[in-house]
């Protein structure tokens, strides 16, 4: 998780495109199940504050945006993650820490069903191959039968006819609205030898040579389903296709197959990864330096009381910061979101200077020994002197 987001900072909202009828189905029935109801409301959050005449949003900063959609700052992070991993959102920060964020169209359902990496994803989802059937029946266009027509369509030139004026050219329309094609997702796989795969596999099969888009396909592949490299050169040498060359329609088929013989599952599944975890060094800086507002807004729905109780803490308990907001932090998760009065921070002082905690590392190495210690169980002795569960 970003430790050094700040609530404070602005942001702005730019797009190129109008969503139209079928995205939103397209968002709610496929993308929602895969990326969950809190990335996808933020993203209608997002397409909300546009301005319609020309698809920016007013600069906000992102503490007005949590209280208009009661957000938290983990929870908006979380979303925000999701929707720029499922290819929906572009994220840029400039030098002055403020955000500038792209909404990126959805796929075309047809897309979205037939990727290799999203529609195999969202079977394994929904687990039943009758009610997958269904969605894919529901964003199918019956095929007319036009065999006892005609066409009489008249072409562009036999209706009208071209007029030449040095006035107008492409340049004067160069800012009218266009909405590009979206970008697939991406998927780097660091971990992936694609240049030991590419020295190993005979390229003569390859009729276009080897393009960014032959070494994403492969890369993408090899993610969904966990294959190495050997796996991947065996699986390109079976989809050669009956013209004698590479197929990726084979590719996708054979990887399929090999997947289900050695995995015994019908499909890979989504996971979410956690990226709650971060270095000591990250954790003490963060507690050094945040706010009493946004340490509050991470891991409760603070109030106006409830923050000067943390300026009474910072006044008149004589610890450094960064272990009065370890304090503040570990107390609000003893009391599930709630913050005790200034008395029981008082006593909590205390205990902690008799363990010799003095200082932010001090207090970060206190919490996790004692989360080692008394493990994951709600069933501690003493609630007050547990570890960190997320931060």
């Amino acid at each position: 998780m970003d430790k050094t987001f700040n609530a404070d900072s602005k942001f702005n909202i730019v797009s190129n495109f109008n969503l139209a009828t079928d995205d939103l189905s397209t968002l709610t029935l496929l993308y929602a199940p895969l990326m969950g109801s809190d990335a996808y409301l933020l993203y209608m959050s997002f397409q909300a504050l546009l301005e319609r005449n020309n698809l920016k949003s007013e600069t906000l900063t992102h503490k007005e945006f949590f209280k208009i959609y009661s957000l938290k700052t983990n929870d908006f992070i979380k979303a925000r993650l999701k929707l720029e991993g499922i290819g929906l959102l572009i994220t840029y920060l400039d030098e002055n820490n403020d955000y500038l964020y792209i909404v990126c169209p959805p796929m075309t359902p047809r897309n979205f069903l037939k990727d290799a990496t999203l529609g195999l994803y969202l079977y394994a989802k929904i687990e039943d191959e009758e009610a997958f059937k269904n969605l894919y029946s529901h964003f199918k266009i019956e095929k007319i039968d036009k065999n006892n027509y005609k066409n009489i369509t008249k072409s562009f030139d036999e209706v009208f006819q071209s007029r030449i004026d040095n006035e107008i050219t492409y340049n004067k329309f160069s800012y009218i609205l266009g909405r590009k094609g979206n970008v697939n997702i991406k998927i780097t796989h660091s971990d992936f030898k694609i240049d030991y795969f590419i020295k190993n596999i005979d390229t003569k099969f390859l009729e276009t040579g080897v393009t960014s888009n032959f070494k994403q396909q492969i890369i993408n592949l090899a993610f969904v389903y966990n294959f190495d490299e050997a796996e991947m050169i065996s699986l390109f040498n079976d989809s050669i296709n009956k013209s004698g060359y590479y197929d990726y329609r084979l590719l996708k088929r054979n990887a399929n197959t090999l997947f289900k013989y050695k995995k015994n599952m019908s499909a890979p599944v989504l996971e979410e990864k956690n990226n709650d975890t971060v270095t000591n060094d990250n954790l003490v800086s963060w507690l050094e330096n945040v706010s009493p507002e946004e340490l509050l807004s991470s891991c409760s729905n603070y109030s106006e009381n409830t923050l000067n109780t943390v300026l009474e803490i910072y006044n008149n308990i004589d610890l450094p910061r960064g272990v009065l907001n370890a304090m503040i932090m570990k107390a609000i998760k003893d009391k599930e979101g709630d913050l005790p009065s200034f008395k029981y921070f008082e006593k909590m002082a205390t205990t902690w200077i008799k363990d010799g905690v003095f200082s932010t590392i001090d207090a970060v190495k206190y919490s996790t020994s004692l989360r080692e210690e008394t493990g994951s169980s709600s069933n501690t002795n003493n609630k007050d002197e547990g570890g960190f569960d997320e931060l």
